[in-house]
C-alpha cells in the first residue's frame, strides 16, 4: 500500500499541474486579467503620477482589447472628477505614468531614438469652448518646468501656421490634424510668439481620424541646448516634423537632473474652460492605449513597423 504522505504529495503535484494548465489556457485566450484581476503596475522604470483612480492605468490583453503586437498593451482612462494631489486645485487631471529619475534614458545634446504605437479609443476633436489641453506624451526635465516636447491636442481652427517662420515650423499637413508638437519650455522661456507659432511647430495627426486604429510614432532628437538641436517625428512612416534648433533653454539645462523624463498617458492641463462653458456637464471619458514603447540608438531599435517586418520580438 502507498504511504499516505506519498499519496498526498502526488495529489498536490497533480493539482498544481492542473492549475498551471488552467492558467496557461487562460493566457492563450487573453483572459488572465479576468482571472487574477487587472494588472495595474506600470513597466519597470515607470510609476503612476498623480493618478489615484483605480481605472487610470492597467494592461489590456489581446484578443479582447486593442494590442499592436504581442499579448498586451498599456491602457489609460481619465474620467470626470479624476485628479490627484496638486492637480485637484489647479485645475488639472491625468491618467499618466512617468519615467523614474533613476532610470531616465534621455540626455541633453545626445542622440536618442524613441518609438511607440498609439491607439485613440475615445478622444474626439474639440472646439475652443470644449478645449481641455489634452497631452498624450511629453518629456520634462523636472515637474516644476514646462515640457521640453509635448504632443498636445488643440481646438479645431485654432492652429494656423501661415505666420510661422519656416525656420521653426514644418509647413504643410492637413488642417484637421489637431495633434501638434509643442516646445513649451522654449515657448515660455524665450517668449516665442506668432513667428514661432507659440511653440506649435508641427502638425502630426487628427484625433478624430485616428479613432479606433493604431498609429506608429517614431521620434529622433538630441534634446539640443543650442543650434545643433534637432527633432524629427514620423507618423506611420511619414516624416511630419523636421525641426532644427534648440529644444532646451540655458535656464532649463541648468536643472540638476539626469535628463528629460518621459511621461505618457492622458494629461488634461486646462479643464477650467470646460467648467466655465459647459453648464456643469461632465467632462468626457478619455481612453487611449500605448504599445511597443522603446528607446534605442537607431530607427530599427524602436520603429514598430520596421521591427514587425524584421520579425523582431514585441514588447510585452
Amino acid at each position: 500500500m502507498m504511504p499516505q504522505s506519498t499519496s498526498r504529495a502526488r495529489l498536490g503535484r497533480l493539482y498544481a499541474g492542473l492549475l498551471v494548465l488552467f492558467f496557461l489556457g487562460a493566457c492563450a485566450q487573453g483572459s488572465l486579467v479576468g482571472l487574477l484581476g487587472p494588472e495595474t503596475t506600470p513597466a519597470r522604470g515607470f510609476s503612476l503620477l498623480l493618478s489615484p483612480a483605480p481605472h487610470a492605468f492597467r494592461y489590456a490583453y489581446a484578443p479582447e482589447e486593442p494590442v499592436r503586437r504581442g499579448a498586451r498593451s498599456e491602457r489609460f482612462e481619465l474620467r470626470d472628477g479624476d485628479c490627484g494631489g496638486s492637480d485637484c486645485g489647479n485645475p488639472r487631471a491625468r491618467a499618466e505614468i512617468a519615467e523614474d529619475r533613476r532610470t531616465i534614458v534621455g540626455r541633453l545634446d545626445r542622440d536618442l531614438w524613441i518609438g511607440w504605437s498609439f491607439y485613440n479609443a475615445s478622444i474626439r476633436s474639440v472646439r475652443n469652448e470644449t478645449y481641455l489641453g489634452t497631452t498624450i506624451g511629453q518629456w520634462r526635465l523636472s515637474g516644476s518646468q514646462p515640457a521640453l516636447i509635448r504632443f498636445i491636442q488643440l481646438a479645431q481652427g485654432s492652429y494656423d501656421m501661415a505666420d510661422c517662420d519656416p525656420a521653426f515650423c514644418t509647413m504643410g499637413g492637413d488642417p484637421a490634424w489637431d495633434v501638434v508638437v509643442q516646445l513649451d519650455e522654449m515657448r515660455q522661456s524665450m517668449r516665442w510668439g506668432r513667428q514661432q507659432n507659440s511653440g506649435n511647430i508641427c502638425r502630426l495627426f487628427s484625433m478624430e481620424q485616428s479613432l479606433g486604429r493604431w498609429i506608429d510614432i517614431v521620434v529622433n532628437t538630441n534634446f539640443g541646448t543650442n543650434d545643433t538641436g534637432y527633432l524629427r517625428i514620423w507618423i506611420d512612416g511619414d516624416l511630419r516634423c523636421d525641426y532644427r534648433g534648440p529644444l532646451v533653454s540655458s535656464l532649463a539645462a541648468a536643472a540638476d537632473v539626469p535628463g528629460p523624463a518621459h511621461r505618457r498617458g492622458i494629461f488634461n492641463s486646462f479643464t477650467e474652460r470646460w467648467s466655465a462653458t459647459q453648464g456643469g456637464a461632465p467632462m468626457p471619458t478619455l481612453i487611449v492605449l500605448y504599445d511597443e514603447y522603446r528607446t534605442g540608438q537607431s530607427r530599427l531599435d524602436v520603429d514598430p513597423a520596421l521591427r514587425e517586418a524584421a520579425a523582431l520580438r514585441p514588447v510585452d
